[in-house]
Parts: C-alpha cells; sequence; structure tokens
C-alpha cells in the first residue's frame, strides 16, 4: 500500500499516457485523414500581406484607444454628475 501511495502520481499520468496512446492508436487513420484535410484547407487560404497585416493592426489599435479615451471622458462626466447627486 506504502508504494501505491508514495507513487500515486507517477501512476496516474502512467494510466493517462497509456490511455491516449491508446486513443491515437485506435483512432490513427481519422486522425490522419483529419491532418490531411486540415492541410489541405490552409492551401486553400488567402494569407495577407505584411502590409495589409500592420495596416489593419493600426486601424485596430487606434479604434480601441478612441474607444477608450471616449468611454472615459463619459465615465468621468457620469461619475461628476452621479457625485453631484449624491452629495
Amino acid at each position: 500500500m506504502n508504494f501505491f501511495t508514495s507513487n500515486l502520481k507517477a501512476i496516474i499520468l502512467s494510466v493517462v499516457v497509456i490511455g491516449i496512446v491508446l486513443l491515437v492508436v485506435k483512432n490513427y487513420k481519422k486522425i490522419k485523414q483529419f491532418l490531411t484535410e486540415v492541410k489541405q484547407e490552409l492551401e486553400k487560404v488567402s494569407w495577407s500581406t505584411r502590409e495589409e497585416l500592420i495596416g489593419s493592426t493600426v486601424v485596430v489599435i487606434t479604434i480601441t484607444a478612441i474607444t477608450a479615451v471616449f468611454i472615459g471622458i463619459i465615465d468621468l462626466f457620469l461619475s461628476k454628475i452621479l457625485s453631484v447627486m449624491f452629495k
């Protein structure tokens, strides 16, 4: 019993690894087919150029900053209004 309790983590890890290996072996054909189909689909993807990616990133960061400032100003005004109302 002492061996079991002192090595419980190793035993659980071994059981999990054996289970994963058995699942992979059992479903090898399905996994291989899935990965093949994923590769085929990724070849169809139209990837953005570096310039398009940089331009889109600048737009997202700019809009996020503008939105943050807008929400901050609204929050400031509402805080002032509520502090005056509840004094």
